[in-house]
């Protein structure tokens, strides 16, 4: 027994050792909460994690890194057709307050992206179909903005008649009025 005395501590120390290195290998290898660089490269395949991560992405970039990430992969989607770019292009066209926003060649884009094969769904139809309910949402908004914008142009129209309408009848009451003073 007095030979396993010795060997315990060493044991000990080096199973704290071994324990301590492999989670300091642990915490280098842990996912970052950070967004990897944004955005990814066009023609490289996504993820849904990744285009999600991209979309999140592009809401922190500048107005001139945005156009030329619309250039590129619009490019880059002429070129490959990929699903990937597809649904970049798609996302991009969909962005509030930039040149290029269509909602409805998004939508487009996002209805003729291929399904996959029945064994084997494609990994962005997920994410496709509820950009593409999103989309389709925020063009019927848009549609009854523009149906209340031209009526609202209407109406006020109507009341500048109206109250034209109005200013004739007072002026013309004030000149009887003049009329039948001294």
């Amino acid at each position: 027994m007095s030979l396993q005395i010795p060997h315990l501590p060493i044991l000990n120390v080096l199973a704290a050792a071994a324990l301590l290195s492999a989670c300091s290998v642990l915490s280098q290898f842990r996912p970052s909460a950070h967004l990897a660089a944004c955005p990814p490269p066009p023609g490289i395949a996504l993820s849904s994690n990744q285009a999600m991560r991209y979309y999140t992405c592009l809401g922190t970039l500048a107005d001139a890194d945005i156009n030329k990430e619309y250039q590129a992969t619009n490019r880059s989607f002429a070129t490959t057709g990929s699903d990937s770019d597809r649904l970049r292009l798609a996302m991009l066209l969909s962005l509030p307050d930039t040149g290029f926003r269509s909602i409805a060649t998004a939508l487009d884009l996002l209805q003729h992206l291929p399904a996959g094969t029945a064994s084997a769904p494609s990994e962005l139809q997920d994410i496709a179909g509820m950009l593409t309910r999103l989309l389709a949402q925020q063009l019927r908004a848009d549609m009854t903005v523009d149906d209340l914008t031209r009526a609202l142009a209407a109406e006020k129209a109507h009341a500048e008649f109206l109250q034209g309408k109005i200013d004739a009848v007072k002026d013309l009451e004030i000149n009887l009025i003049h009329r039948d003073q001294p």
